[in-house]
């Protein structure tokens, strides 16, 4: 039986946005509710309406913040997410994942049975570990102080270096997510050098969802003045903690650092943010061993025992692993400065 037709307006796939998956909310033989972000940076969900022998046919939402908080909290619908909605697509999927049919329409205009229920909420019975997992970390307050004299590229550059670290602290603590595993297994494998160093972090803000993201609250500069954030707190903290064991190990770092950067100009590989001519090559079997001891010299620097496992899970190589670490430390090391000189206090 075919598909019933879809009225509104009929859309060319490539005035659509690119979506990267985020998690499965209700999953049962096969994903039936998921949620994506946008290239545009929003929320959406992706939710199963019909099938055939042939396609899938799916709607595609935008969800706001606080929306996708009281939803995973239960104390909105999905009834209520979609008729807040500003924007709704239809489509058909095919076996290859290829898009076709896309319409974009209102829900008056769907046929009754696509249309969410008032008790559409997404209880425990139904909800996926990852919904669940998305569900408990709560955000809260937090504060960066700042002093001294700042000049606007500052204030630009210290919530950039901040938002970089808390990205990737985010995936190596929610590892456990399959989005976010593959994301920065992905990420960090393809690394070929140079502006691959921002591909790293902004990939892996693409799959922190908005109730999770950074999020401003309030910013005042007076000196002294604060830059106020909504955030997990357990990644903020993580980012002071390192902070504060550069700063105590200062010289041992930059030794490491410094060893790290030789070895790499010694044999011709790239993997630092100015280097984006060089290519990567075969490494022997001893230069993967070097690299290795490298790794781990750094998490024992920075007493990163909860990572190291996770770390290593990844699937990617010593060269690419060391690569992503070497970027994390130029970030921190350059928020440190701010930190050091009185500009900026992490609380």
């Amino acid at each position: 039986m075919p598909l019933p037709r879809i009225e509104g307006s009929r859309l060319d796939g490539r005035s659509l946005p690119s979506y990267t998956w985020n998690a499965d909310l209700i999953f049962f033989e096969g994903p039936l509710l998921s949620l994506f972000k946008s290239e545009n940076d929003y929320d959406a969900l992706f939710i199963w309406l019909d099938c055939d022998d042939r396609r899938n046919r799916w709607a595609i939402v935008d969800i706001s913040r606080d929306n996708l908080k009281s939803y995973l909290c239960q104390n909105i619908s999905l009834m209520h997410v979609v008729h807040e909605s500003k924007s709704l697509i239809v489509f058909d999927a095919t076996a290859t994942a290829r898009k076709t049919r896309i319409v974009k329409t209102v829900w008056a205009q769907l046929p009754q049975e696509y249309l969410p229920r008032k008790d559409s909420f997404l209880v425990d019975e139904i909800s996926t570990p990852a919904a669940k997992a998305l569900k408990e970390d709560r955000v809260e307050s937090y504060c960066i102080k700042l002093d001294g004299e700042l000049y606007i590229d500052d204030l630009a550059s210290v919530p950039r270096l901040f938002q970089q670290l808390y990205s990737f602290h985010y995936g190596l603590e929610h590892l456990g997510r399959e989005a976010v595993s593959s994301a920065l297994s992905r990420l960090v494998s393809n690394w070929h050098g140079g502006v691959n160093a921002v591909n790293l972090f902004s990939g892996l803000k693409s799959v922190t969802p908005s109730i999770h993201r950074v999020r401003l609250e309030h910013l005042q500069y007076n000196s002294p003045g604060h830059i106020t954030m909504e955030l997990l707190p357990q990644m903020a903290q993580r980012i002071k903690i390192a902070a504060d064991r550069v700063s105590q190990n200062f010289d041992d770092s930059e030794a490491l650092y410094k060893s790290v950067y030789k070895f790499f100009k010694e044999n011709k590989i790239s993997g630092f943010d100015d280097e984006r001519a060089k290519k990567n090559r075969i490494l022997t079997d001893i230069q993967l061993q070097q690299l290795q001891g490298f790794i781990d010299q750094f998490f024992e620097l920075m007493q990163w025992n909860d990572y190291r496992d996770k770390f290593i899970a990844i699937d990617a190589t010593p060269l690419s692993q060391m690569r992503a670490l070497l970027a994390y430390y130029r970030r921190l090391r350059r928020l440190l400065r701010y930190a050091e000189s009185g500009q900026i206090e992490l609380t």
